[in-house]
């Protein structure tokens, strides 16, 4: 795996990040300036009827995740466990918790300090904007130019897409982590 300079890396990512999300505002705003065709949660199931409020509130979501990565990337902690042992279960309950907790425990449970938080939610998030970036901006470039995708594309079809794809890329995180700790102890 190519390993960027730090500096370069967060600039990198970062900027996609940004532009992948606008991106897909700019043209989600083109396709339905009055939010009846948006497929996002915030508006199908939150209520969010308003643009400036959506618009806020993903705002929000994405400074909160580039400060995580920014926290992970220049003030990282290490958030393994120094006692050998855990099964994989437990090593992915640790890696957020900081306990010795069953990976569900993820699911409904939240870490004991916003370090902690911060330096999980830095790489967990990161990599699924970065996704997400990828996907939406393939979608809309889809969209715009080829009439089989248009035909084919669905919101289900993309959140399908989306979650599996989040859902791996947290599964292989761990994964990747699990060996690291696994062969230093």
């Amino acid at each position: 795996m190519l390993k960027l300079p730090k500096n370069l890396k967060f600039i990198s990512v970062t900027a996609w990040i940004l532009f992948s999300r606008s991106y897909d505002a700019y043209c989600t705003h083109t396709l339905t300036p009055d939010l009846s065709k948006e497929a996002n949660p915030l508006v199908t199931i939150g209520g969010v009827s308003s643009w400036s409020v959506l618009i806020v509130i993903l705002s929000i979501l994405t400074a909160y995740a580039l400060f995580a990565f920014y926290v992970r990337t220049y003030r990282p902690s290490n958030l393994l466990p120094e006692e050998p042992g855990f099964s994989f279960s437990h090593f992915v309950g640790y890696l957020l918790l900081g306990k010795k907790e069953p990976w569900t425990s993820t699911l409904y449970k939240l870490p004991p300090d916003l370090e902690r938080l911060n330096n999980y939610m830095g790489v967990i998030l990161t990599r699924c904007l970065v996704f997400a970036g990828i996907v939406s901006t393939a979608m809309w470039i889809l969209i715009h130019n080829s009439e089989y995708y248009r035909s084919v594309h669905t919101a289900p079809l993309v959140y399908t897409v989306l979650i599996a794809g989040c859902l791996g890329i947290i599964y292989q995180w761990n994964k990747a982590e699990y060996a690291y700790y696994s062969c230093s102890n």
